[in-house]
C-alpha cells in the first residue's frame, strides 16, 4: 500500500512537471520534491477549505435570484410571531389579575382589600352577599335620610351663629338651650356639638371637652346634615384640646382615631370619616412620626380613591350585579363584561360575587404600548390595538381578537411601510452579498493563518531539532575529550610531568565545562514547566561575583584569555541566590570567551548607583548585529550572522540568563558594536524583588 501511494505520488508530480515546464521536467521534479510538503498543504487546503467556499458562494449567490418572492412571506412569519408574543402579553394582563384573585380567595383574604395589588389597571373592587347587597368594602345606602332644617333655620340657630364669633360664651348658653328644646336625635346633638365648639372657641377647654365626651356618648353614630357623624367631629375637637394640653395624650387620642376611621366601613356617597380623618392628619403634622404619618396618608388616600370610583360607578354595578345572578360560573371562573370605559371582571367564591371595575382606557393604553415595544425591534412591522368602531388596514399581516377579556376589540399587526419592501429586497440582496464576501475573506483569512501557524511550528520543531544536534555537539566535545586525556593516561602514553597535568587540568576544564552545560539544560527545562524558583537571602554581591569569576577564570586563562575584575569595595548586600547570579555570571563570561577573539580580553565590573548595582561582562569580539539585539534572549535563537554561527552553542544560555534576573526583580541589556565587541549588564535593585521568586 505505502509503495503504490509512493508510485502514484511520482506519476503526479511527473505530470505537474511537464504541464509547468515543458522541456525541463527533471529540474522541475527536483523542486516539486523539494516542495512535496508544501504541495500537500496547499491540496489539503484546496481540497478541504477553498474548494467547499467557492461552491458554497455559488450556491448563495444563485438563490439570490428567488429572494424576491420570500420576501413577502418572511414579512408574514414575523408579523406571525409578532402577534403571537403581542396576544401573549395581552393575555398575561387579565392572567395574572386573575392568579392573584384566585390566590387571595383560596388565602382566605378578600381580595377587595388593596386592590391595587391585584393589578394596577382596577379602580375598585365589590363584594356583594347572597342578598344582594354590598357587603365590602363599602356601605351603600337605599335611601337617603330625611334632610330636617327646622333647627338650622330657626332664628336662635342664626342668633347664636352670630355671637359664636362676638361672644362665645353667650352662643354656648343659646347652643345648651337649643340642644334641650330641639326634637329630633340629630338636632340636639348638632347643637351639643356647637355648644362645645363654642365653649373651645371661648377658651373653657375642660368644659368644652366634657361637652364633646357627651356628644361621643349620646350621639356617636348620628350624622349632621353634611354627612358627619357627630361623634368623629366630637372626639376630633377633644384630641385638638388634649393635643394643646398634653401633646402626647393628644397625639394618641388622634392617631386611634384616624386608625379607626381608616380601617371603618364608609358608605358610599358620604366622605364625612374621609374628611375628619384628613383633618386628623394636618393636626398631627408636627407631632406623630414621619412614616406611619406617611403610612397613614398612603391608605387614606387609596381608601378615598376607591370611595370615590364606587360612587361613580354604581349605576354600573347594578347591571353587573344583576348579570352575574342570572349567570352563575364555577368558583374563581371570571367573565367580563365592558360597560362605557369601565371592564367589569366577574367571580364567585362560595356564596360570595365579587365585581372589579378596571380602567379599560389604561389597559388599551398598556396594550399598545406592549404593541410598540413588540415591534420595535422589527422596523418592517406595525402593531395597533384596534376599537370595535375601527377599520382594518387591507394590507394586514395577522389579527387576533382580545376577546373574552375586550369584546370587540383586537390585535393588528401589518407592515410598517408597504412601498419600502422593494427596498428591503435590494437591502437583502445586498446583505446577501456582503455575507458571501465577508465568507470568503474569513476562509481565506483562516486559511493564510493556518499556513503562518504550520509555519510557525515548522519553526518551533526545526529550533528544537537544532537545540538538540546543538546539545548533542556539545556533550560529545568535552565528552570526547575527558575520554582521549583519559585513556592517554589509563595506558601510560604520557609520561612527562608537565603533560601530565596539563592533562589532569583538561579533564577538569571539560569537566566544569560539561557540568555547566548540563545545569543549563536541566535548568532551561524546569522554566519551560514553570517548576524552577530559587532561595533569595540577603548576601553580599560582590562575593558570589568574585566567587564566579575565580570559578571561571582558571577555563578562560587556559584558553589564552585574558580576565579582568572590578568591583568596588563594599557592594551593598542585596537579596539574591548566589548559586543563580553564579550561573548567570558563568554563562556571560562563556559567551564572551566563545564570541571573542582567541586569547582576548574579558572584564568584568562592578557599579552602584542610585537606582541598584550593576555588573557589566565586557568582550572584543565579533559583537552583535544592530537588528538582532531584541532577540537574542529568545529561545534557541541563534544568529544569522556566518561567523556566529561557527562558534557552537545551545542557544538557551542568554535565555537562562534572562529568567534568572526577572526572577531576581532586575534586568539584562546588552550594548554591541559590530566587530568591536558586547557589553552585558545585570542590573539589580535596592528595593527587595518581588514575590515571585
Amino acid at each position: 500500500m505505502q509503495d503504490l501511494r509512493r508510485e502514484l505520488t511520482l506519476r503526479l508530480l511527473r505530470t505537474i512537471a511537464r504541464w509547468i515546464a515543458p522541456g525541463y521536467e527533471v529540474r522541475a521534479m527536483a523542486d516539486l520534491a523539494a516542495l512535496r510538503g508544501q504541495l500537500r498543504l496547499t491540496g489539503i487546503f484546496f481540497v478541504t477549505i477553498l474548494l467547499p467556499g467557492l461552491l458554497l458562494a455559488w450556491t448563495s449567490l444563485s438563490s439570490i435570484q428567488g429572494e424576491g418572492l420570500a420576501v413577502w412571506d418572511e414579512v408574514k412569519r414575523r408579523g406571525e410571531l409578532a402577534i403571537a408574543t403581542l396576544s401573549d402579553e395581552a393575555d398575561e394582563t387579565f392572567l395574572s389579575f386573575e392568579t392573584a384573585t384566585r390566590q387571595r380567595l383560596e388565602s382566605g383574604r378578600s381580595p377587595v382589600d388593596a386592590p391595587a395589588e391585584l393589578s394596577p389597571h382596577l379602580l375598585v373592587a365589590f363584594r356583594i352577599d347572597a342578598q344582594g347587597r354590598v357587603a365590602a368594602p363599602f356601605d351603600r345606602r337605599k335611601v337617603p335620610p330625611t334632610q330636617d332644617h327646622t333647627l338650622v333655620l330657626s332664628p336662635e340657630w342664626r342668633e347664636a351663629l352670630r355671637q359664636e364669633h362676638d361672644d362665645p360664651t353667650a352662643a354656648a348658653r343659646l347652643y345648651h338651650d337649643l340642644s334641650l328644646q330641639s326634637r329630633g336625635i340629630r338636632n340636639r346633638g348638632q347643637a351639643a356639638f356647637a355648644e362645645g365648639r363654642a365653649l373651645m372657641r371661648a377658651g373653657q377647654g375642660s368644659a368644652a371637652e366634657q361637652v364633646f365626651a357627651d356628644v361621643v356618648a349620646d350621639y356617636a353614630h348620628v350624622r349632621d346634615l353634611n354627612g358627619f357623624r357627630l361623634g368623629d367631629l366630637a372626639r376630633l375637637k377633644r384630641g385638638e384640646l388634649l393635643l394643646a394640653r398634653d401633646p402626647e395624650i393628644g397625639r394618641g387620642t388622634l392617631e386611634a382615631l384616624t386608625d379607626e376611621l381608616i380601617s371603618a366601613r364608609w358608605t358610599i356617597g358620604l366622605g364625612g370619616e374621609a374628611a375628619v380623618a384628613a383633618r386628623s392628619l394636618e393636626l398631627l403634622e408636627d407631632h406623630a412620626p414621619k412614616d406611619w404619618l406617611a403610612s397613614a396618608r398612603g391608605r387614606l388616600e387609596e381608601k378615598t380613591r376607591l370611595l370615590f370610583y364606587a360612587g361613580q360607578l354604581q349605576s354600573q354595578l347594578d347591571i353587573v350585579t344583576a348579570g352575574g345572578k342570572a349567570l352563575r360560573v364555577a368558583p374563581a371562573e371570571f367573565s367580563y363584561q365592558l360597560i362605557e370605559r369601565t371592564l367589569w371582571a366577574t367571580t364567585w367564591w362560595g356564596e360570595d360575587f365579587y365585581a372589579f371595575a378596571l380602567d379599560a382606557d389604561t389597559i388599551v393604553a398598556h396594550i399598545q404600548d406592549v404593541a410598540a415595544q413588540t415591534v420595535r425591534t422589527d422596523p418592517d412591522l406595525a402593531a395597533q390595538v384596534l376599537s370595535p368602531q375601527g377599520a382594518a388596514s387591507p394590507d394586514a399581516l395577522a389579527r387576533r381578537t382580545l376577546a373574552p377579556y375586550l369584546p370587540g376589540w383586537s390585535l393588528l399587526v401589518s407592515p410598517s411601510d408597504p412601498v419600502g419592501l422593494d427596498r428591503a429586497q435590494l437591502r437583502k440582496r445586498a446583505e446577501r452579498v456582503i455575507v458571501i464576501v465577508l465568507s470568503l475573506v474569513i476562509i481565506i483569512t483562516g486559511a493564510l493563518l493556518s499556513v503562518r501557524l504550520v509555519s510557525r511550528q515548522l519553526d518551533v520543531a526545526r529550533e528544537k531539532a537544532d537545540f538538540a544536534a546543538n546539545v548533542s555537539h556539545e556533550l560529545r566535545s568535552p565528552i570526547t575529550h575527558i575520554r582521549l586525556k583519559g585513556e592517554s593516561l589509563q595506558f601510560g602514553l604520557v609520561e612527562d610531568d608537565e603533560d601530565l597535568q596539563e592533562h589532569y587540568d583538561a579533564i577538569v576544564r571539560e569537566s566544569e565545562r560539561l557540568s555547566r552545560l548540563v545545569d543549563n539544560v536541566l535548568d532551561f527545562a524546569s522554566i519551560e514547566r514553570g517548576a524552577k524558583r530559587y532561595t533569595l537571602r540577603p548576601a553580599d554581591l560582590g562575593d558570589t561575583v568574585r566567587a564566579a569569576v575565580e570559578s571561571a577564570r582558571y577555563s578562560m586563562e587556559t584558553r589564552g584569555m585574558v580576565m579582568e575584575l572590578d568591583l568596588p569595595d563594599g557592594m551593598p548586600v542585596v537579596l539574591h541566590d548566589p548559586e543563580a547570579i553564579a550561573q548567570v555570571v558563568q554563562n556571560l563570561i562563556s559567551n564572551a570567551a566563545k564570541y571573542g577573539k582567541e586569547g582576548g580580553w574579558i572584564g568584568v565590573r562592578g557599579h552602584v548607583g542610585p537606582e541598584g548595582v550593576s555588573v557589566d561582562i565586557s568582550d572584543r569580539g565579533i559583537g552583535i548585529p544592530p537588528e538582532e539585539i531584541e532577540q537574542i534572549f529568545d529561545r534557541f535563537y541563534r544568529s544569522s550572522d556566518p561567523d556566529a554561527r561557527r562558534r557552537k552553542g545551545t542557544g538557551i544560555g542568554l535565555t537562562i540568563v534572562k529568567y534568572i534576573m526577572e526572577a531576581h526583580n532586575g534586568s539584562v541589556s546588552v550594548r554591541s558594536t559590530p566587530r568591536q565587541g558586547s557589553t552585558f549588564t545585570i542590573h539589580f535593585p535596592l528595593k527587595p524583588p518581588s514575590p515571585r521568586s
